[in-house]
């Protein structure tokens, strides 16, 4: 057979999803479990949510206080109450995520850069949040209506894929229903509505570069890394549905 014809027919596998893997840093194509990996993120963001709560409940703030010699009061209780309880809600939905809806392999560099992400961001949240002396507010309460709607975003796209996956007629096709009709991408604009509500709860307006470093990595590495593996794996069937939604935000982008 000529190369070219050889080459054809390499090509038109992988449009059917069935050729070898193109590329290791499609991480996307990575098959198999990595329990370990799983694992290891999840006890790091278990660690993470106990030191925000040890942080948000008033046990460190007097120690940092007396050692750096600067002026740091406690927060409002309420405040760091509902920060608390909202940096448990998305451990569980961490859980869940590694452990049902995720279905790729997990390296170990991934889990490292995850681990090391998350570690920051509780750490940024929890003592912004405890520092916080001014009164829980209107705004502060809208944080976390924004937290939630963001969480069932994230959660809701995550679990109708995962059911509509299950079907044995479903296998190998592309899923374009419910919240993915209106954006392709709509758990990471749900982590993006969650976290900017942390950032209203937590009461520190530089917080808000949290979701903004989300949305570059969204935007600049996740999106375009994952839709090139889409394509590569559904071919026309991506094409079509590329051309009809937006990426991230529903009539926006």
């Amino acid at each position: 057979m000529p190369q070219s014809a050889r080459r054809g027919e390499k090509i038109n596998l992988e449009r059917c999803g069935r050729a070898v893997p193109r590329a290791s840093s499609d991480i996307y194509a990575a098959g198999g479990k990595s329990n370990s990996q799983r694992v290891f993120m999840t006890l790091t963001v278990a660690a993470c949510a106990g030191g925000a709560w040890w942080v948000l409940l008033g046990h460190v703030i007097p120690c940092t206080a007396a050692r750096t010699g600067r002026d740091l009061l406690l927060g409002d209780e309420n405040r760091r109450l509902c920060l608390g309880v909202a940096l448990t809600i998305y451990f569980v939905r961490l859980l869940f995520t590694q452990f049902v809806f995720l279905k790729r392999a997990v390296g170990w560099s991934e889990a490292a850069a995850v681990g090391t992400w998350i570690l920051s961001i509780y750490i940024v949240l929890a003592f912004a949040g405890a520092t916080d002396a001014a009164p829980f507010t209107v705004g502060t309460g809208a944080g976390c209506l924004l937290f939630l709607l963001g969480s069932w975003t994230n959660s809701y796209a995550e679990y109708d894929r995962h059911i509509w996956k299950q079907r044995p007629e479903n296998r190998g096709r592309l899923y374009t229903e419910r919240l993915f009709r209106y954006a392709r991408h709509p758990n990471y604009l749900g982590d993006l509505i969650s976290f900017s509500g942390l950032c209203m709860i937590a009461g520190r307006w530089w917080t808000f570069a949290i979701p903004l470093i989300m949305l570059a990595g969204f935007v600049f590495v996740n999106i375009p890394m994952l839709d090139s593996h889409l394509r590569d794996h559904y071919g026309a069937a991506f094409d079509r549905y590329a051309g009809r939604t937006r990426k991230l935000i529903p009539f926006v982008y």
